[in-house]
C-alpha cells in the first residue's frame, strides 16, 4: 500500500498558491472564491501558521475585504511578530483606511527590523506629509533616496514636503534630482515651474511648463500655468493660446476660463471676456470674483459700444444703417450679475460701487443711491462712492445731501493728496 506523502494541510497551500498565482491570473477584484476557501482549510488544519494567515489576509485584500484583511494578518503578526512582509501590508491596510497612527506603528516595525526598507521608509513620508508633518515627511524620504538613490518618486515627494514646509530653495533642489534620474519627470517639471512662477522667475518657470508640454501635449494644468507665466511676462498673446489649450483638454476648470476672461477683459475683447466669465459662474456659482468680473465685463462693454455706436450713427446719417446693440440689454445684464456677486460676498464695495454705477447709467436713480449708500456702509472712505452719490442726490433735488457728500469726497481727496 503506498501512504500519501503530502498532508492535507500541504495539498490546501498549494492549491490555494495554484489557483491565485497563475492559473487564473487574479486582479484585485475578480480572486476566486476557491482561493480563499483553500487558505482556510489550511488554516483549521495548522491555525499556528503565520503564512497561511498573512496569505488568506493578501487574498482578502485583493478581494478588497479590508477588515478581514486586516484581521488575518494580525493574526499571522500575532504568531510571528517579525513578519515584516504582513506588518508592511498591515501598514498600508490602516493607511488606506486613514487609520494613521496604527500605519505608523506598523511601518516603523517595518524599519526597526529591516532599516534598509528603502518602500517603507518612503510610505511613511507619504503619511507624513499627507498629515501635514513635513519635518518628519522629509527625513523618511531621505532615508529612503539614501537607500536607493534612483528613487525618482522619493525625490520628487520630499520636494513636496519641503514645499508643504515653505522651504521652496530645497524644493527646487530636491525636484532637480529626481529630473536628474528621469529627465521627463512631468511631476517634478510641474513642482519646479509652480515654484519659480512664485518666485517671479518667469522664464524658467515658463521653460517648465513647455517641458511638460512638450513631453505631455494634453497636460491641462500645465498649459494652465504656461499661460499664468505669459500673462506675468506681459505677453497676452500666448497667454490666450495657452489658456485655450489647456480649456480643449479640460472645459471644466473654471480657473482657467476666470484667467482667460481676465486677459480678454484686459484687451477690451468684451464679449469673449463675457463667455469666460459666464463659464466660470455656470461652474462654480459660489465665485464671487466671477460674477463680479462678468458684471464688470458687461458696464465695460457699455462703454466701448457708445465708441462704436457714435461711429456707427455717423454711418448711418449716410448708409441709413441700424445700431445693432442695445445699450440697455447690455446694462441690464450687468446690474443682473453685479446683484449675483452681491449674494455671494456681500462685503466687497466694488461691487455695490459698479451696481450704483450701473443703475445710474440706466437711469435708476433710487436703486442706484442705494447700491452707492451700500458702498459707503461697507467702507465709508470709498471717495468715488460719496462722489457719486453727490450727483444723484442732486439730480433728485436732494440739495443739503447733495452737498454733504461732496464736502466728505472732497475731504476724502484731499487727505489723499496730503
Amino acid at each position: 500500500m503506498i501512504k500519501n506523502l503530502v498532508s492535507p494541510f500541504k495539498i490546501s497551500m498549494l492549491m490555494a498558491v495554484l489557483v491565485s498565482g497563475g492559473i487564473y491570473g487574479c486582479s484585485k477584484v475578480d480572486m476566486p472564491d476557491e482561493v480563499i476557501s483553500a487558505y482556510q482549510r489550511a488554516i483549521r488544519i495548522n491555525p499556528a501558521l503565520a503564512e497561511a494567515h498573512y496569505n488568506l489576509g493578501m487574498a482578502y485584500s485583493n478581494r478588497t475585504m479590508s477588515n478581514e484583511a486586516v484581521e488575518e494578518l494580525k493574526k499571522a503578526i500575532a504568531i510571528d511578530p517579525n513578519y515584516k512582509d504582513a506588518l508592511f501590508q498591515l501598514g498600508l491596510l490602516y493607511a488606506e483606511n486613514g487609520l494613521w497612527d496604527d500605519a505608523v506603528t506598523a511601518l516603523k516595525s517595518v524599519v526597526r527590523l529591516d532599516p534598509g526598507n528603502a518602500l517603507a521608509h518612503s510610505k511613511l513620508g507619504d503619511i507624513y506629509k499627507s498629515r501635514k508633518m513635513f519635518y518628519d515627511a522629509v527625513a523618511e524620504y531621505k532615508e529612503a533616496v539614501k537607500i536607493n538613490p534612483k528613487d525618482a518618486v522619493s525625490q520628487y515627494n520630499m520636494g513636496a514636503a519641503y514645499i508643504g514646509g515653505n522651504q521652496r530653495d530645497e524644493a527646487i533642489s530636491a525636484f532637480m534630482k529626481a529630473l536628474e534620474i528621469n529627465p521627463n519627470y512631468t511631476d517634478a517639471h510641474f513642482g519646479l515651474g509652480k515654484i519659480y512662477l512664485d518666485k517671479k522667475l518667469l522664464d524658467e518657470a515658463v521653460t517648465e511648463f513647455k517641458k511638460i508640454t512638450d513631453i505631455n501635449p494634453h497636460h491641462a494644468l500645465a498649459h494652465y500655468h504656461l499661460g499664468l507665466s505669459y500673462y506675468a511676462q506681459g505677453n497676452v498673446v500666448d497667454a490666450i493660446d495657452a489658456y485655450k489649450k489647456s480649456i480643449e483638454i479640460d472645459p471644466k476648470n473654471p480657473n482657467v476660463h476666470y484667467a482667460l476672461g481676465v486677459v480678454c477683459s484686459d484687451v477690451r475683447l468684451f464679449d469673449e471676456a463675457i463667455e469666460e466669465f459666464s463659464a466660470v459662474v455656470k461652474l462654480d456659482p459660489g465665485n464671487a470674483a466671477a460674477h463680479y468680473r462678468l458684471g464688470k465685463a458687461y458696464a465695460d462693454k457699455k462703454v466701448l459700444a457708445r465708441a462704436i455706436t457714435s461711429v456707427q450713427k455717423a454711418a448711418a446719417a449716410h448708409y441709413n444703417i441700424q445700431n445693432p446693440y442695445s445699450d440697455k440689454r447690455v446694462l441690464d445684464d450687468a446690474i443682473t450679475s453685479l446683484q449675483k456677486a452681491i449674494e455671494v460676498n456681500p462685503y466687497n464695495p466694488a461691487v455695490y460701487f459698479d451696481l450704483g454705477s450701473a443703475y445710474s447709467q440706466n437711469r435708476i436713480l433710487d436703486e442706484a443711491a442705494s447700491a452707492l449708500e451700500e458702498t459707503i456702509r461697507v467702507d465709508p472712505n470709498f471717495a468715488k462712492a460719496h462722489y457719486g452719490l453727490s450727483i444723484i442726490y442732486e439730480r433728485k433735488g436732494m440739495k443739503e445731501e447733495a452737498q454733504r457728500e461732496f464736502s466728505t469726497y472732497q475731504k476724502l481727496v484731499g487727505e489723499c493728496r496730503k
